[in-house]
């Protein structure tokens, strides 16, 4: 190819690839010869290519659907911003809760049992008319019918008709309030609606915050600062009504703390010695509640006394009246005895003791000088009083010596040396035995043994010091009947934690046992209740005899049917046993709680028609007749 012919592009190439490209030193580019422009715009401005060009300038024509699609979502948002526009320029007749308005006159403190009046407005500030309005009051509780407190009221709807656009309705809403001093009650007002062309309805809600400013009723607890362990006392509770209106179905409960064991009350308990019903109080009113117990611990304890005033729910005895209007604690120091005395019968320490007729007792008075000095000529004294003691059966050990002239029982207190002293910390244990006269000699009337137990000394250098115990042997006149709880012994293998824990269950054994000494009885049978988060268990003993549990009243029954005389004497007594489970709650932390309570026998004689009737004390977890009991397993504890 002749250098003529070559175009530019294979010039350029044959520079690319020449081996003496770099012959310049000085890098100088030789001059370009200016391409042809009449060949290269020939080439670029050919036919075809104008061709081409046109081809791709040609708009392709929209689908007519999409045209359609696109014009109609056009017209909707028009219409949108119009329709949006009316609603909020010119008004509407769509209804909001939020025009419906709930005002609340009335005080934001109230004295608790004083009729409280409020002032209700319901507003309807929407453009149209609400149909078929209904108003209701939820009331907390505590609440009371102001026209009879003994009815408790917790809801209430009345209707209210159409309320007109712009229109309002007033109502008057009265009740009395229940509750302790700075206690915050909320009463909740609703109104609900329907719309004109709608089934559906429509709520608005107001809540009323009021405080109980000051208590209607006043409790005062008079008891002594100290005691000493073992020994009686007394507890006065007052209560006095202070507002103008009636109180009605008041209640008062008592705490008791361990230790403790209520003797009897004036006026007497309706439910386990600590719940009473005291009626209506009018104004200015007051009732006082005497209680006497016995108090046991150890020396410098201090144990602490609870009590809540109230009113029933819906007038019913209920141990946990939730309606409570006052409260007041009280404690009271343990101080150990100068002089310890404990008297016990068969084993049995308790106050009272039930024997059968004619059958001889086993009685013990141990003693113990807890004085810092010795005491010096001390002596033992038990005096006998009650017509049914037969003087014959008096029997005295430790040298004692029975005056039947005095129905006294004397011991010279004498310690290991042969000295009359007792140092301190000294102690001892007398034992004698008697018996009250056989069933058919004896005197009819009060058929109670009285045993009074002294015990005089002289410290070393003070003047004499005396103490002493009472307690009462009880002749059982035909029935007898004993009834115990047991964990560690009996038929059933008891489980679960002990001390019992907040909702943990155990499971305890309760043995009932009866005995009959004279004539027969019919329609014998034993009725209980179980006690606040016991159940039932499934383990049972009943012999031939029948036990059964209703669930709804909480009640267990076990029919006997016939009771022969001499069972328990001259033949086998009727023994049942059965197991129950408690579940400690938490309100019942730091407690001892009851397993059965409210347990009699009854029974017809059937020569001489008449009823039969013995009560036991209810049974707690204080097992005091199971032989592994150890002090504090009976009080709940934390999980």
């Amino acid at each position: 190819m002749s250098e003529d012919n070559k175009s530019s592009v294979d010039s350029l190439d044959d520079t690319l690839y020449s081996r003496t490209r770099y012959h310049d030193p000085l890098g100088k580019r030789p001059a370009m010869r200016a391409a042809d422009a009449d060949a290269s715009a020939a080439e670029w401005q050919s036919p075809e290519l104008n061709e081409l060009l046109m081809h791709e300038r040609e708009v392709p024509e929209i689908n007519p659907f999409m045209k359609k699609f696109f014009a109609f979502a056009l017209f909707f948002f028009a219409a949108t911003i119009v329709v949006a526009g009316v609603i909020f320029l010119g008004g509407s007749n769509f209804i909001s809760s939020k025009n419906v308005g709930i005002s609340v006159l009335g005080p934001t403190t109230v004295a608790a049992g004083e009729v409280l009046e409020l002032g209700v407005t319901v507003k309807n500030s929407n453009n149209s008319d609400l149909e078929v309005a209904n108003f209701s009051v939820q009331y907390p509780t505590g609440s009371r019918d102001p026209t009879d407190t003994a009815n408790s009221l917790t809801f209430t709807k009345t209707e209210l008709g159409a309320i007109e656009a712009g229109d309002e309705v007033a109502r008057n809403v009265r009740l009395v309030l229940i509750g302790t001093t700075g206690e915050v009650k909320e009463i909740k007002f609703s109104v609900e609606y329907k719309v004109k062309g709608s089934n559906a309805v429509f709520y608005k809600d107001k809540v009323y915050e009021i405080t109980i400013g000051s208590a209607p009723m006043t409790i005062s607890v008079e008891s002594p600062l100290s005691v000493t362990s073992g020994d009686t006392f007394t507890t006065k509770v007052k209560l006095k009504l202070s507002s103008t209106e009636i109180l009605k179905n008041v209640m008062l409960r008592a705490e008791y703390p361990y230790g403790y064991s209520a003797v009897s009350a004036s006026p007497a308990a309706v439910s386990e010695n600590n719940i009473w019903s005291l009626g209506d109080l009018s104004p200015g009113a007051e009732k006082t509640i005497e209680i006497r117990g016995r108090l046991t611990g150890e020396n410098l304890d201090e144990r602490t006394f609870r009590f809540y005033a109230g009113v029933s729910d819906n007038g019913s005895v209920n141990p946990n009246f939730r309606s409570v209007i006052v409260a007041a604690q009280e404690t009271i120091a343990i101080e150990r005895p100068s002089i310890a005395i404990i008297t016990s019968f068969n084993g049995d320490a308790a106050p009272t003791y039930v024997a059968p007729a004619g059958q001889a007792i086993s009685a013990s008075v141990r003693f113990q000088n807890n004085l810092p000095d010795k005491l010096v000529n001390p002596r033992v004294e038990v005096n006998l009083a009650g017509a049914a003691l037969d003087k014959l059966s008096v029997r005295v050990q430790q040298d004692g010596f029975y005056n039947s002239g005095s129905n006294t029982i004397s011991w010279n207190i004498l310690n290991s040396a042969g000295a009359s002293e007792l140092l301190p910390g000294d102690g001892g244990t007398l034992n004698f035995s008697l018996a009250s006269f056989p069933e058919n000699i004896l005197p009819i009337g009060n058929r109670d043994i009285t045993v009074r137990i002294s015990l005089t000394g002289t410290p070393v250098g003070s003047s004499a010091v005396s103490v002493s115990e009472s307690s009462t042997i009880k002749i059982a006149s035909q029935v007898t009947f004993s009834s115990k709880a047991l964990y560690s012994t009996g038929p059933f293998d008891n489980t679960g934690p002990m001390p019992p824990k907040v909702e943990s269950k155990t499971t305890y054994t309760v043995v009932w046992n009866i005995g009959n000494t004279r004539n027969d009885i019919a329609e014998a049978k034993v009725v209980a209740k179980l006690g606040q988060g016991v159940t039932m268990a499934s383990a049972q003993s009943a012999g031939s005899d029948t036990l059964s549990y209703d669930g709804g009243t909480n009640t267990l029954t076990w029919n006997l049917g016939s009771l022969s005389a001499g069972s328990g004497f001259s033949t086998s007594g009727r023994e049942t046993s059965f197991q129950v489970a408690l579940t400690p709650s938490l309100s019942q932390l730091g407690t001892a709680p009851v397993l059965v309570t409210g347990i009699v026998f009854s029974g017809k004689d059937l020569e001489t028609g008449n009823t039969v009737t013995v009560a036991n004390q209810p049974l707690t977890t204080r097992l005091t007749q199971d032989p592994a009991f150890i002090q504090g397993d009976d009080i709940v504890v934390k999980k």
